[in-house]
Order: structure tokens, then sequence, then C-alpha cells
């Protein structure tokens, strides 16, 4: 009971939106997107995205901001937890092509941080157990599954192609060997 009460009081710190809101920027500056930050708004537990001269982006961003931000906040979201009851419930995340209308800098900033939290999952540290990652680009699979030039198949990996035919969906197991071997 002390015990659950301690993790509470002490998740209530990881359930505040500003965690999120500096890592999210932590982010964007690191990868060289200087041109909005999210900033909390009047009203607390809510934030909004701010461009350089301070106006509000809401009506302004791009297809592809808008897609960039989502996935951040998907990937704050997926750390943490709306409620400090669920801050360290294990997860499954699915991550269905998160880079339609990104660029290829930005395709290569999203599969860094997809590795990145493959490379934790699978070194079992934090509360994601398991990642299920959809995409019908070619160049972002490879990307993301990537592992070091040298090791072929990792036992905490699996691939499976979906085929949809006349309104039919297949699935076709793999197991851990990499079934694309180039963009042709």
């Amino acid at each position: 009971k002390t015990l659950d009460t301690e993790i509470k009081n002490l998740s209530k710190n990881v359930t505040s939106i500003q965690p999120a809101i500096n890592e999210i920027n932590r982010l964007l500056k690191s990868y060289g997107f200087l041109n909005f930050e999210i900033v909390p708004t009047a009203e607390e537990g809510f934030y909004q995205i701010q461009r350089e001269d301070g106006t509000i982006a809401e009506t302004t961003l791009s297809e592809g901001e808008i897609t960039f931000i989502t996935f951040l906040y998907y990937l704050q979201l997926a750390k943490g937890g709306i409620s400090e009851d669920v801050v360290n419930e294990e997860r499954v995340l699915v991550i269905d092509d998160p880079i339609s209308s990104l660029d290829s800098n930005v395709l290569f900033v999203v599969s860094t941080l997809i590795k990145e939290l493959i490379k934790n999952v699978k070194a079992e540290v934090g509360n994601v157990k398991q990642v299920i990652l959809l995409t019908h680009n070619v160049y972002f699979h490879k990307e993301v599954s990537f592992i070091d030039g040298r090791t072929k198949i990792c036992n905490k990996t699996n691939f499976w192609i979906l085929r949809k035919n006349n309104k039919a969906t297949t699935l076709q197991n793999f197991l851990m060997d990499n079934p694309i071997h180039s963009s042709y």
C-alpha cells in the first residue's frame, strides 16, 4: 500500500504535460526544426504550437509538420500516460505508416526514433513491451529494420507481409527472416 501511494505520487510528475513539452521541443531542436515549438497555454494541462514569431500555428502547419508533431506526441504518450493510474502499465504500440506526407529528412528522423524505441523494447527497458510497425514504404522499412550491418537475424523480431486480394487480406509470416532485400 505504501509503495502504491509512492508510485502514484511520483507518477504525478510524469503525467504533467511539461516534461512532454520539453522532450518534444528538445527533439524538434535536435533535428533542426526551429520554425515552431510547443508552448503551454494559459489553461493548465494544455499546450499549443507556436511559430518563431510568436504566432499560434494551428492553421499554418503543413501536413508533414502535423504528422511529425503527432508522432512525437504519440511517443511521449507511450512513455507516460494521460493519468497517473496508467503511467506504469505495460504497452503494445501499433505504429501505422508514420511517414506519410514527410520528406526524406523527416523520414530518417522518424526511423531513428522508432529504432531507438525498438532497441529499448529488445533490451526490456521501459513499459513498452512490443512494437507493431506497419508500412508500405520499402525505403522506410529498410531504414527502420536495419540492425547494424552485420546482424541479419534477431530472435526478438518477426516479419510479416499482408496482401489484399479480392477484398480478402492474407498474412504471410517470415519469422525472423526479413523478406525485403531491396526496393525493386
